[in-house]
């Protein structure tokens, strides 16, 4: 990586960090968007919103049809390592009260499907503090994506789904497949420890 992409990625770390003064501190899914410097020191570069005027809802395809989920709010947090490319792209989305249990099952129903019909993949799901999920991961560092995890938090109501990326080489912070389990492992509990203190840090 040269030194103009440093410079770059150092930049993009300072506007997140800005960012964190901006109306997103008022958001309900501020615990989701905030989480930094966990899992070995993944940063936070850069965070979207769901532009307002979007459709309140994303298509997702399962049962050999196409459904709408629904978003009443949303935004994205892309994770890297530092002097690394992007490892993880995060999409905190919350749903119409009247809807999540349909979308919850809907999302998970798309990636089982997923998952059933690529036999170079594995499924897993997961609870902790509160917190239900799924993780369908390849079983070899091959594709831009290697990994999906998704959140669930029925008390919020938000869907929190996680792509894990892969880079060359020597733009990753991974070398071996066992490495990379081991960094998603970390980040996923990171990531739900980070979001648990926050919720009940913002609730007292």
């Amino acid at each position: 990586m040269n030194q103009a992409t440093v410079t770059i990625r150092l930049l993009e770390g300072a506007f997140f960090l800005a960012s964190l003064a901006q109306p997103e501190d008022n958001s309900r899914l501020q615990p989701y968007i905030h989480c930094d410097g966990f899992a070995g020191g993944v940063r936070a570069v850069t965070l979207d919103r769901r532009p307002p005027a979007a459709q309140p809802w994303r298509e997702v395809s399962s049962g050999g049809r196409t459904w709408r989920v629904s978003v009443v709010e949303g935004y994205r947090v892309m994770y890297s390592y530092p002097r690394t490319y992007p490892f993880a792209n995060l999409k905190a989305e919350r749903s119409d009260p009247a809807k999540y249990a349909a979308d919850k099952q809907v999302v998970m129903r798309s990636l089982e499907e997923l998952a059933g019909a690529d036999g170079n993949t594995e499924l897993a799901g997961f609870s902790n503090q509160g917190f239900s999920g799924q993780t369908v991961t390849k079983k070899e560092l091959a594709g831009s994506t290697i990994g999906i995890t998704q959140i669930f938090s029925d008390r919020d109501l938000v869907i929190v789904t996680i792509f894990f990326l892969n880079q060359a080489p020597q733009n990753r912070k991974f070398e071996t497949y066992e490495e990379f389990i081991a960094l998603r492992d970390d980040f996923v509990r990171g990531y739900i420890e980070c979001v648990a203190k926050k919720i009940i840090s913002r609730r007292k």
